[in-house]
């Protein structure tokens, strides 16, 4: 992460959840099976367990996922699970929690590993996002 920081998009540039529905129902209309939320990071939307529940009532989509910095995951997933989703992806450089804190400028190593630790009692299998860094 750059040291000055990310700017955050203005949540009026956000979709809607309506908007997200919709879209997703005409992906579906053409084809598509699975449909993954990404970011940014989703996880920060209040509206996430809503919208993973909508999802999942629209007919022949058959997968639901996140891609997700695995911050707010003890506090979501259990909700998450009961709305539905299938599969998640985190993302996590290092492991260990100075380079993480090094890398992200943020503390929180231990919750990710928490949230993932939480995907696996819940039996999910999650995979691991990381990106190859020379030197880091």
């Amino acid at each position: 992460m750059p040291e000055e920081g990310v700017p955050l998009t203005a949540k009026d540039s956000l979709l809607t959840t309506d908007e997200v529905l919709r879209l997703a129902g005409l992906f579906v209309r053409e084809g598509v099976r699975k449909i993954r939320l990404t970011g940014g990071e989703p996880t920060v939307r209040k509206d996430l367990t809503d919208i993973v529940a909508a999802l999942k009532r629209i007919p022949s989509l058959e997968s639901v996922g996140i891609t997700t910095n695995g911050l707010m995951l003890t506090r979501q997933l259990v909700g998450l699970q009961r709305a539905g989703l299938d599969g998640l992806n985190i993302s996590l450089d290092t492991l260990k929690a100075a380079k993480y804190e090094r890398i992200t400028r943020r503390k929180g190593w231990e919750r990710v590993i928490a949230g993932i630790d939480l995907a696996i009692q819940l039996g999910y299998k999650p995979k691991v996002n990381c990106v190859l860094m020379k030197g880091k």
